[in-house]
């Protein structure tokens, strides 16, 4: 690393536990402002035990001066705190963009959700898609193909009236203009021109009644597949079992995550997990702003706990190599190597479920200035890649 980037290695304690890996995408009730009935943003903690974001207690205390779910009496100055657990295992929560379906391959935390939307580059790369039974006289336009799926199967009965109606005008038209009739079979001799009308309908509409049976049923296998398989493990937890001690994250927009952690210190990013050996030790990497330097970055690795952890020899004893990747010129990569330390909690057994409390690495990783002027940024991406040796 330049001279001009300045680091020193320590051990430092965030208190954060992992999330489910199941069921992220779901606002769970613990997570639910009840004011607002969303995603807690900047949640605090009353008195009383209930969370709410800062911005709807505030709001509400403005008016009221009782807590909105027990009617309790609460003090702006001195019966609300600051919830910053909970505020960190939200931001873990990672779901997909909305235009993800566009190209978006961007996972952020629900409370920054709306944000990343409005300067997300797939958003405006809609499609409207026609309505199969346009001809019919439906006018319904959809942005996504998933969505003009949902429509179809939604209004079934809909489409069969558009159907009836558009098959009724034809009709009277002259003979030469009219739906062909099915010759449905009588005593195995066809019947008399146009006689088959009402039965071609009957069993059209019988066919497709059946049809969207079969295809609710398929509905509910596939949903049963997609929960046990989530009950098993997940395709990301199969992925990081095969790394080999090898941890490649790209720290998407960027930009947006100093501007959140320059705004407020205690919030800090972590990557996906990955272990060292599909039996081996689990681990993820951390970045915050530096507590003393406010235009470096810290970077530290952290322990979590995982099934293979009662086999294993602890404290860890190996070597960890940081190396932050040029996106256009490898030999300019920057590259750091440090060794575990037996006496430091950081590689111990991890104690609690999910992330060690103690991670290991740098309090003042890079200047974040530096790492701009000299190109480590590509498309608001910054990568970082971590291999963990056992030694």
């Amino acid at each position: 690393m330049a001279q001009s980037i300045n680091r020193s290695v320590s051990a430092q304690e965030s208190n954060i536990q992992e999330m489910e890996k199941d069921d992220q995408c779901h606002l769970e009730s613990r997570y639910e402002c009840p004011i607002c009935i969303y995603w807690l943003n900047e949640p605090v903690l009353t008195s009383c035990g209930h969370r709410f974001c800062r911005k709807c207690i505030t709001s509400w205390l403005r008016k009221e001066n009782a807590c909105p779910v027990d009617n309790k009496p609460l003090s702006m100055d001195s019966d609300i705190f600051p919830d910053n657990f909970t505020r960190r295992e939200i931001l873990q929560i990672k779901k997909p963009c909305p235009n993800a379906t566009f190209g978006c391959s961007t996972n952020v935390s629900p409370v920054e959700m709306d944000a990343h939307v409005l300067i997300c580059e797939f958003r405006k790369r809609t499609t409207n898609y026609t309505c199969y039974f346009a001809r019919c006289g439906c006018q319904f336009m959809a942005p996504t193909q998933e969505a003009l799926e949902a429509h179809v199967r939604n209004e079934m009965g809909h489409h069969l009236q558009l159907l009836m109606e558009t098959f009724s005008k034809t009709n009277n038209l002259d003979a030469e203009s009219r739906f062909w009739d099915a010759p449905a079979k009588t005593n195995g001799a066809p019947p008399a021109a146009g006689a088959g009308s009402p039965n071609l309908m009957r069993a059209m509409y019988e066919r497709i009644v059946v049809l969207e049976q079969k295809q609710q049923e398929m509905q509910a296998k596939i949903e049963n597949m997609r929960e046990q398989l989530s009950k098993t493990c997940s395709l990301a937890e199969i992925q990081a079992k095969y790394t080999d001690g090898v941890l490649l994250w790209q720290i998407g927009q960027f930009q947006s995550k100093v501007r959140a952690m320059s705004a407020n210190p205690n919030i800090m990013f972590y990557s996906g997990e990955a272990y060292t050996s599909p039996h081996g030790y689990k681990f993820c990497a951390r970045i915050n702003i530096s507590p003393k330097v406010r235009d470096y970055i810290g970077l530290h690795v952290h322990m979590m706990q995982s099934e293979n952890d009662y086999h294993l020899d602890w404290p860890f004893n190996g070597r960890i190599r940081i190396s932050m990747i040029h996106p256009k010129n490898f030999h300019e990569s920057q590259t750091d190597t440090i060794m575990s330390k037996p006496e430091i909690l950081a590689f111990h057994r991890p104690t609690q479920e999910g992330i060690s409390p103690r991670g290991f690495g740098f309090l003042e990783y890079a200047s974040i200035t530096d790492i701009e002027r000299r190109g480590f940024i590509l498309r608001d991406t910054l990568t970082i890649k971590i291999q963990i040796n056992i030694v």
